[in-house]
């Protein structure tokens, strides 16, 4: 971690200087992940209002903090009357007040911030799992378009081969308007495919917080997932962050609940001390000087009226806590579902990929096959056309579904709460 915030910061300082910065960033899905959590905006921006949450959880018994003032004061007649003396006075004045709702708003303060908490490991969680299917997205759209550039190299050599056929009198028009028509749409399918690649790799870069000009390339691939093992649900470990913060939002509202409570019928304790001194101001003679103490309390009798507003505070208290037990019951049950129809999928995908592995085999051998039937003269151009697409697909279908399990598995982790590419490393 040290070296990539080190190489980051050489980045910076090379690209602020205006210097132009010649090297590749090598990105694997794990530097791709440190480069996002220590550089993408968002999580920033989380890390603000977690600050903000501490200082307001570490300062929150300044509620009982007494209060404290000074005051003075000059005093003289207008017009002047006889034996009139102007007068100078100070004053000092400190007085607290100590309520049970204290304790309550010291422990919300320390809720609010645990809140907050998991809400920051939760996004920085989040960014983790995004960056990572992300990353297999863009090497999915790469192999895509890899495999479409020599689909259009091939579908170029037909044209050109069947025209110089055309020219020689060996093959028909119809064939050449073909091959040409093919060609140019496999042409424009891969300039589209290579414009959607640039913007999906202009945003990874954003996401990681790496400069637009910087050259970066992707050293991961699929292989190590074309063997991926099927997985148990009794293998995985649910925590779930959302059931977490739910958790810790029921704990919240129950605080509140008291708070409440103690705003209702909760006495308050106030003590303050006044004193006060003052002379003449001709010759600083002492005019008076002493100090008073007083000490209060009261009790509030809204409570036990049940159309007061404390009342129905308290009440709507009471709602929102039995609210958000029926969502933390809710929320388990989902994420049981989702788990068990994820675990389902990543094994179909599983098998998916064994049938699709041997799918290109079949592809492949049919190719050959028809090529050869082809130069021979007992194949039609059509039917080469058709064994060439069939293996092209089969090859796009094979990362396909490497790719739709990757997505499948990052979602799988991030609801039940595990480190990002805990299962994918447990396969490899």
């Amino acid at each position: 971690m040290k070296t990539v915030r080190n190489w980051s910061l050489l980045v910076a300082l090379v690209l602020s200087s205006g210097v132009a910065f010649a090297d590749k960033i090598s990105l694997t899905p794990q530097t791709a992940v440190e480069y996002a959590l220590e550089n993408n905006i968002s999580l920033k921006q989380e890390k603000i209002t977690l600050d903000s949450k501490e200082r307001e959880k570490k300062y929150s018994w300044n509620g009982v903090s007494p209060s404290a003032s000074l005051s003075a004061s000059y005093t003289s007649s207008i017009p002047s009357k006889e034996k009139s003396r102007d007068t100078i006075s100070a004053g000092a004045r400190i007085s607290a007040t100590l309520t049970p709702s204290l304790y309550a708003q010291v422990k919300s303060a320390a809720l609010a911030y645990d809140s907050q908490e998991i809400n920051y490991e939760s996004a920085r969680t989040s960014i983790s799992f995004s960056v990572i299917k992300n990353y297999y997205e863009i090497l999915y759209e790469k192999e895509n378009l890899s495999l479409s550039e020599k689909n259009l190299e091939t579908k170029k050599n037909q044209y050109k081969s069947n025209l110089e056929k055309f020219n020689r009198g060996m093959l028909n028009q119809v064939d050449v308007l073909s091959a040409q028509i093919n060609y140019q749409n496999t042409e424009l399918t891969f300039e589209t495919q290579k414009i959607n690649l640039e913007s999906n790799i202009a945003i990874f870069k954003q996401t990681l917080g790496i400069p637009q000009d910087q050259e970066v390339e992707f050293s991961g691939d699929f292989n190590g997932l074309f063997n991926f093992k099927k997985i148990t649900g009794e293998s995985i470990q649910i925590n779930s962050p959302s059931v977490a913060l739910l958790e810790k939002q029921l704990e919240s509202a129950r605080n509140s609940l008291l708070l409440n409570r103690f705003k209702a019928y909760g006495p308050s304790l106030t003590a303050s001390y006044n004193y006060s001194t003052s002379y003449f101001a001709d010759g600083f003679e002492k005019n008076s000087n002493g100090g008073s103490l007083s000490v209060g309390a009261s009790i509030p009798l809204d409570g036990i009226m049940p159309w007061s507003s404390s009342a129905q505070s308290i009440n709507s208290s009471k709602d929102n806590i039995e609210s958000i037990e029926l969502k933390l019951e809710n929320e388990k049950e989902s994420i049981r579902i989702k788990t068990e129809s994820l675990v389902k999928k990543i094994n179909q995908c599983v098998d998916n990929l064994k049938v699709r592995k041997d799918s290109i085999k079949l592809a492949e051998t049919n190719y050959d096959m028809t090529l050869k039937a082809y130069n021979y003269g007992t194949r039609d151009l059509l039917t080469l056309q058709s064994a060439q697409d069939s293996l092209l697909s089969s090859k796009v279908n094979l990362i396909a579904e490497a790719n739709t399990m990757v997505a499948s598995i990052c979602e799988l982790e991030n609801i039940c709460g595990m480190n990002p590419g805990t299962l994918l490393g447990e396969n490899k």
